[in-house]
């Protein structure tokens, strides 16, 4: 099935080359209303934190997980990682936040292992900057937004597929056999 460096794809190849793109769209169309709702926390599965921050907000860009803000805060038993999507524009008063002040924050930690905690909540000396309704909004916007993407994802695995098969139909074979012959008969 894995191509060799100097092996050529021909058109013969195009209806195996469609299998595997519909079939990557499809885990795709599967795969994003689950991590979207693996991202929902609720209410009594949270854990709260007090501490000072360490250093103002930063918000980077985390590669794969898109845009991330970071906040540090040493609570009495060791340094925590709170993290979240961008809430800045939402939120903008989440960046006021400096080094020294006294935080309380409810969140999650991360499940897959890694040093984080998901802010859900957090107040400063008892004021609220960010609630667990707006962070909820937040997510259900973002949810709503891929619920939009996954019928378009679908339809494309769709029709990558019916071209899969008429192709397929048209050569008579998913893949081009007549090369791998001829790779053989040049190492006898």
């Amino acid at each position: 099935m894995f191509l060799k460096a100097d092996t050529k794809l021909t058109r013969r190849d195009l209806p195996a080359m469609f299998l595997i793109y519909s079939a990557l769209f499809a885990m795709v169309a599967f795969a994003l209303p689950i991590g979207a709702s693996l991202d929902v926390a609720k209410e009594s599965e949270l854990q709260t934190i007090a501490g000072s921050v360490q250093s103002a907000p930063r918000i980077r860009n985390g590669g794969k997980g898109g845009i991330k803000l970071h906040i540090f805060v040493q609570a009495s038993d060791s340094l925590h990682h709170l993290t979240q999507d961008d809430l800045s524009g939402d939120v903008p008063r989440i960046m006021n936040l400096r080094a020294g002040d006294n935080v309380t924050a409810r969140v999650k930690h991360d499940r897959f292992g890694r040093n984080l905690d998901w802010l859900w909540e957090l107040k400063r000396d008892g004021d609220t900057i960010l609630s667990y309704e707006e962070t909820r909004r937040y997510l259900e916007r973002r949810y709503a937004r891929i619920e939009q993407i996954i019928p378009w994802v679908g339809a494309i695995s769709f029709g990558l597929l019916v071209t899969a098969l008429l192709l397929r139909r048209h050569f008579g074979a998913w893949r081009d056999t007549t090369k791998r012959s001829a790779l053989n008969l040049t190492r006898i």
